[in-house]
């Protein structure tokens, strides 16, 4: 294992930074492992991130956690795994950082998703989900080579990553005949690249089930054990990818699973009688509060915990239940009492062809805006949406929102009518049942009014520098008016110039600049629109929707950067160098009037799979430009490669008031990078044979024979090598002569050996050229244990 020094794009598509090279490199982040923990429980975790150098304050917000206010650097778990060729290797990866934090939290926590971000003094981080649940839970251990099984007691949340690529994790559990199991993935809904499919073998190995996309591209399976024994829950990626942000949280459980609830929620300090959807289940509804104080959306389970929880809806407006049949006009003939408070209705597409009708009557000239949630919710319903006059007449119809969402939205003015109907179906006549629930919210709202969309929720702005932020404005309501959008909570040395959007315009650009005092720091702010020479005068905050089952963030958090003073630059230059061997480049620094050292390493961001290349951190000393840095190139990269590696240059910058800032710079640009052809190694190693059949206890010999390239004379050294995780052997280096090309191999097991070696041994012969620079090549024992079991051990 190797700790990496890479990268990940900066945190928005939409900033532009500008004033030359002198920018800041904003913090990223891509994951935190494990990406949740039990309630009641203390957890620690790692978060993956760019540009967090030694550390950084971290925020994780929402009720029931406490986190610790900082996290810091730490070992960064690293497997190579599989070679990736040309040309998916000549495509950019990234490769996060480690750093360590704790979060505790409280057993009476509510169930759902935290958010969290980290910040910098160049920037601050879009938040992340971080999920609270109500199992036991397990993370993995990870470890290097193939697959092994893992046991685990049910019920059991298990925290995992697809990492390397082509990785299976494999988690061993035991059920009785008869017993029913159920398997969920949670990954894309936290934000995981992960698009996983998991497969339940049974005690005889053979496939009892699989699945893909169940909810959404996670997966879900249930089964009912068909014997008594130990059965293996399977997840990979769809296409065999991994890296270390495909994390996961697996959920299996025996019992009863809910598979669908209905109705999908109530009104806030309201009962409501819950109706269950599933197979074997001993209840099949209940009746529970509506907490007056519950957010949007919550979790809730039965308090023994004998079903899965489920998210629910909480609302303000009075709420109607579906009474079927209401499939014609004719059938639905009671009024749903539609009121200026609003109104939520609620049904089910219970079958294939179902269509539901509701009657209500409006005063004619209101504005309605009448919404579908039910993809947002997690029902697989696809709805069509219509309005309908007294005699069917189809008056509006929508069926997908923007985005691709595929719930519906209809914005109506009332016409002249003693009443109407609202239609609900799904887009194709083949599909329905008791999951395909949703919830139809009828508002009034005014012609006048409308709603202001940001790209994103966090933007960074450097000294000196501007960023420009598009505001979308929403006039589906009917708004035809010019809107003043401003910006509030400005920092000192921050401003923005109010804007205007015409009223033949859709969105605008506010330029939010900073002046060179302007203070590092990150503050909320309110982007607000108000009306033009409209009475009474109406005003609205811009929001950031997110995801389609996101509730929509307010304000925009701005994170003001310190500037970069300095940069790492060097002549263009191309070489061919020998995989197995180092290389070495010359470089520059404008220091742009900083006088203190200056650390080098590999950046935090890459253009380039890197394909094993790795550099030490070296520091330049106060006061010198120049610098040689080496790079090491592995013996296994594919020949005939361009290579690319970036550098990253970082010191501690004073702002005027002396408080100490880290900031950084990487030689992205195409002359400032290390770019290497890759030639075949100069050395190779023999073996008689790569795997190898041994006895705990046993010891062998094993021929090794060295070919030198051309110019190489010296003397070689053989080392074996292994992940830490194998225990219980040993091999003795030793040298092969000048004058030679042979020796043996000494490799010995303990009695104690570790009794599944799931990685190779590595066998590196080394040695140096005539100008003293290290030269080597490797090669891989495969030790197979006789007459070992199969214990389970730590992962992969």
């Amino acid at each position: 294992m190797v700790t990496r020094f890479f990268t990940v794009l900066s945190i928005a598509a939409f900033q532009l930074l500008t004033v030359g090279y002198c920018l800041a490199e904003p913090p990223h982040v891509s994951y935190i492992f494990p990406a949740g923990g039990q309630r009641g429980t203390d957890v620690s975790f790692k978060v993956g991130g760019h540009y967090l150098h030694e550390g950084c304050p971290f925020e994780m917000a929402g009720p029931g956690v406490l986190a610790a206010s900082r996290i810091e650097r730490t070992e960064t778990v690293w497997f190579e795994g599989p070679l990736i060729p040309q040309p998916a290797s000549q495509q950019k990866e990234d490769y996060p950082k480690d750093y360590l934090g704790h979060v505790t939290i409280a057993s009476d926590a509510t169930l759902g998703s935290r958010r969290w971000r980290v910040s910098t003094s160049q920037g601050v981080t879009p938040q992340l989900k971080f999920v609270v649940g109500d199992l036991p839970e397990v993370v993995e251990e990870e470890i290097d080579g193939e697959s092994v099984s893992v046991s685990v007691q049910l019920p059991v949340t298990i925290n995992g990553r697809i990492f390397p690529r082509e990785d299976v994790d494999i988690w061993e559990f035991e059920a009785q005949a008869g017993e029913r199991i159920a398997c969920e993935v949670n990954a894309a809904r936290i934000g995981s690249p992960l698009d996983s499919r998991i497969e339940v073998r049974s005690p005889r190995g053979d496939v009892l089930i699989e699945n893909v996309d169940a909810l959404g591209v996670d997966s879900f399976l249930q089964f009912v054990a068909p014997d008594t024994g130990h059965y293996e829950c399977r997840i990979h990626d769809i296409e065999f990818k991994g890296l270390q942000d495909y994390v996961y949280r697996l959920t299996i459980r025996k019992g009863p699973h809910i598979d669908s609830v209905f109705p999908l929620g109530g009104r806030r300090g309201e009962q409501v009688t819950l109706h269950f959807a599933g197979t074997d289940l001993p209840l099949r509804e209940t009746s529970i509060l509506i907490p007056s104080n519950a957010d949007d959306q919550f979790h809730w389970s039965l308090p023994d915990g004998r079903f899965n929880s489920m998210t629910l809806v909480a609302g303000n407006a009075p709420e109607r239940l579906e009474a079927e049949p209401n499939n014609t006009v004719e059938a639905a003939s009671a009024d749903v009492g539609f009121s200026k408070e609003g109104l939520t209705l609620n049904g089910r597409i219970d079958q294939p062809g179902d269509v539901d009708l509701y009657k209500f009557s409006a005063e004619a000239g209101r504005t309605l805006l009448l919404e579908v949630h039910a993809e947002r919710l997690g029902t697989p319903l696809d709805s069509v949406l219509s309005v309908l006059s007294s005699d069917g007449q189809q008056l509006m119809a929508n069926d997908d929102l923007a985005g691709g969402i595929q719930d519906s939205r209809i914005v109506w003015k009332v016409p002249d009518g003693e009443f109407f109907f609202v239609q609900i179906q799904d887009q194709f006549d083949d599909r329905g049942d008791a999951r395909f629930a949703y919830r139809v919210s009828i508002t009034e709202v005014s012609a006048a009014d409308f709603a202001l969309r940001l790209p994103a929720e966090t933007a960074n702005v450097t000294q000196g520098g501007e960023t420009k932020i598009k505001v979308t404005l929403d006039r589906s309501y009917g708004f035809k008016g010019e809107v003043e959008v401003s910006v509030e909570g400005l920092p000192k040395g921050v401003t923005c110039e109010t804007v205007k959007i015409a009223k033949n315009r859709q969105d605008v650009q506010l330029i939010l600049k900073a002046d060179e005092s302007a203070i590092p720091q990150v503050a909320e702010l309110r982007v607000v629109g108000k009306t033009i020479d409209i009475e009474p005068e109406l005003k609205r905050e811009a929001m950031f929707e997110g995801a389609a089952n996101e509730k929509p963030v307010a304000g925009l958090t701005l994170g003001v950067a310190i500037k970069t003073p300095f940069k790492v630059f060097s002549p263009f230059e191309t070489r061919y160098a020998s995989r197995g061997t180092t290389y070495t480049r010359h470089f520059q620094i404008d220091r742009g009037g900083y006088e203190g050292p200056i650390e080098i390493e590999a950046a935090d961001r890459q253009v380039r799979h890197l394909q094993g290349v790795i550099g030490e951190k070296l520091i330049v000393p106060p006061g010198e430009s120049e610098f040689d840095y080496t790079v090491s190139l592995p013996p296994w990269m594919e020949i005939g490669r361009t290579s690319r590696f970036c550098l990253m240059g970082s010191a501690f910058v004073e702002d005027k008031s002396g408080t100490k800032h880290r900031v950084s710079y990487s030689s992205q640009a195409q002359d400032d990078q290390v770019i290497v052809l890759v030639d075949p190694v100069r050395i190779s190693v023999q073996l008689p044979a790569t795997t190898f059949v041994m006895r705990c206890g046993d010891s062998i010999e094993i021929p090794v024979t060295v070919q030198r390239g051309t110019g190489l004379k010296g003397a070689v050294e053989i080392n074996v090598s292994a992940p830490s995780h194998l225990q219980g052997w040993s091999a003795t280096p030793f040298v092969i002569a000048r004058d030679q090309d042979s020796g043996l191999l000494q490799l010995h097991l303990d009695e104690q050996a570790t009794s599944q070696f799931n990685a190779p041994l590595v066998v590196t012969a080394k040695m140096k050229d005539g100008e003293g620079n290290p030269v080597w090549t490797e090669s891989r024992i495969y030790v197979r244990i006789r007459d070992a079991g199969s214990p389970k051990t730590a992962s992969r």
